[in-house]
């Protein structure tokens, strides 16, 4: 039957191809080794050899900053706490005040061992780090900003009358940016040499699922003509890239948060540096250089990012910032963009359990597309009621294959219906099927949001611990997804089927509880609940539509066909008597 085989293709297409998807395209993470909590901080950053060495500035005017007191400059806002450091004139700690960390502690996005930064500029055919030098401040030790205040903190570094360097942080009450701004006066940067912005970080592991952490950390950045690329994610070699091009920003993104910096004009070029880690409580370790405009090499102005991945957020940070949310590929990402995110942000506002947030969500979409699964059932109905007619043309024409098809395209064509009517529906919705794959792993209002027996949605919901792997489907057992995959066969159930589609109604369960078992529970409660509401929405269609009246339409329109077909014969006899009479009167 052509219902049948087209069926059996498309589940069979999309099975396989989410497994190619799943297994080669997603990222994934090594086993890593549980290490000590020191280990963190003990993370070698492969080198990118661009100092030569404190002990060379001794006979220098930089020698009397090579020494001092470090003091330490705290500015809270209403969403970051932030230290600042005399020792480099640079940011020492950050801290996330509205999310916790695994423990429950306050999120440490980084610290004084994870972090170091700092300019890097040519004086007497040496290299300044200013990390390595002592600066000067008049601000107070503590600031505390409302949403709308602001307040700035200058370190100045003088050398003699004429030459001084300053380096400022301008914080505001509600903000996760920085503006950072670098001066050196009187210093002649501008000859042919390079002054850089370098950043050293280890990227703390702050997940429960450290693996899905690790596998969704890596580097990111935007250049100047738009084009957005980044470091691969599941290297488990040192990734090392030269950007020979004007760059607006790089970030160091980790599956929930990202630490970045903006230029405010653009670095002429860079150099980026990734490798694996080999510690539990680190995922990955970064090493930037990137080279400052050559419009002013001694000064910039900066934007420091610290803050979640929320494309709310993201999105007012600067043009293309929002794309360290990986949201899918071109269709997937419109979806998400114009439908997941706005009406998941909607229900937000009204509601606080995430559970019921994504009842509404699957009820809301199943509405839209009430219309497409409607039309679908209309089709399969009469697909249906004429396999008595298709399986006599299968019969007829058993030898011939493509005279069968070809007789039972004409069949249907005579009766004006279309045999893959049913599937374009189904064909439709798979760009929103995709999207939530992509949206899920990524959501972050998601971390740490308990629901039932779920402690966090944005991760998988144990509740038993193999003592082996199997592959594709992990060392675990997730209750969401043993319910999905139970709902799903519940739900291919609701009508009549046989042979090798009632195969593929077990088999295709099988395939999503492999596939969803180790993605967030949020996902696999989403897919319950959608196939729960599918199968009512099942019952109330085979309750509402009338099939005896789409049997005796076909019938109707069969007789007319074969009518239609009589007369047709018919006036073309009578055209041909006409046309040999007239031919008859000429001669």
């Amino acid at each position: 039957m052509v219902l049948d085989r087209n069926k059996i293709v498309r589940l069979l297409l999309m099975s396989t191809g989410l497994l190619i998807y799943f297994y080669f395209f997603n990222p994934k993470s090594e086993m890593r080794p549980v290490a000590s909590p020191a280990a963190a901080t003990d993370q070698t950053m492969v080198p990118l050899n661009r100092t030569n060495g404190v002990s060379q500035l001794a006979s220098t005017p930089f020698a009397v900053a090579l020494q001092g007191e470090e003091k330490d400059i705290t500015v809270e806002n209403e969403l970051l706490k932030v230290v600042l450091s005399t020792k480099g004139g640079t940011i020492k700690r950050v801290v996330l005040k509205q999310y916790k960390d695994t423990s429950g502690k306050e999120l440490v996005l980084l610290d004084e061992q994870s972090s170091h930064m700092g300019i890097s500029f040519p004086y007497q055919n040496l290299r300044v780090d200013t990390k390595d030098l002592y600066f000067q401040t008049q601000a107070s030790p503590v600031y505390k900003l409302k949403e709308a205040e602001q307040a700035t903190i200058v370190f100045r570094l003088v050398l003699n009358s004429s030459q001084y360097l300053e380096q400022s942080f301008t914080f505001s009450g509600a903000s996760y940016q920085i503006n950072y701004d670098w001066h050196a006066v009187g210093m002649d940067l501008n000859a042919n040499t390079q002054a850089n912005f370098c950043w050293d970080i280890v990227m703390k592991s702050l997940e429960t699922d450290a693996k899905a952490d690790t596998a969704r950390s890596t580097v990111q950045y935007y250049l100047q003509d738009q084009t957005f690329d980044k470091l691969k994610e599941s290297s488990t070699e040192v990734e090392k890239k030269h950007i020979a091009a004007p760059i607006k920003w790089v970030s160091v993104k980790q599956r929930f948060f990202s630490s970045a910096i903006v230029a405010g004009d653009a670095f002429k070029l860079g150099d980026l540096c990734m490798q694996p880690s080999v510690s539990s409580n680190v995922t990955k370790s970064v090493a930037l250089s990137l080279s400052l405009s050559d419009k002013d090499k001694a000064r910039g102005q900066f934007v420091f990012f610290f803050g979640p991945n929320d494309y709310k957020i993201l999105k007012k940070v600067t043009k293309g910032f929002e794309q360290n949310i990986p949201l899918g590929w071109a269709i997937v990402k419109w979806v998400n963009k114009g439908l997941i995110i706005p009406l998941f942000s909607f229900l937000e506002k009204y509601f606080s359990n995430y559970g019921l947030i994504i009842f509404l969500l699957v009820f809301i979409i199943k509405l839209l597309l009430a219309p497409l699964a409607y039309s679908s059932f209309i089709s399969m109905a009469k697909m249906k009621l004429l396999k008595p007619e298709l399986d006599k043309i299968k019969e007829k024409y058993k030898h011939d294959l493509q005279q069968e098809r070809i007789q039972q395209a004409a069949f249907c064509r005579e009766l004006g219906i279309n045999p893959l009517s049913g599937c374009i529906p189904a064909l439709l919705q798979m760009p929103i099927l995709v999207a939530m794959f992509n949206f899920f792993p990524h959501a972050i209002s998601l971390r740490q949001a308990s629901f039932w027996w779920a402690n966090d949605l944005s991760t998988y919901d144990s509740i038993m611990t193999l003592p082996f792997t199997i592959l594709f489907y992990g060392n675990h057992v997730s209750l969401f997804t043993l319910l999905m995959a139970l709902s799903s066969i519940f739900s291919n159930q609701s009508g009549p089927k046989e042979g090798p589609m009632k195969v593929l109604s077990y088999t295709m369960p099988f395939v999503f509880m492999v596939i969803l078992n180790t993605c967030p529970a949020g996902l696999s409660f989403y897919y319950c609940i959608f196939n729960v509401m599918n199968l009512l929405q099942q019952k109330l269609i085979n309750h509402w539509v009338d099939t005896d009246g789409i049997k005796e339409k076909l019938m109707g329109r069969q007789q007319n066909a074969k009518q239609g077909a009589k007369l047709s014969f018919q006036s073309r006899i009578a055209s041909a008597i006409e046309a040999n009479n007239k031919k008859k009167n000429r001669s």
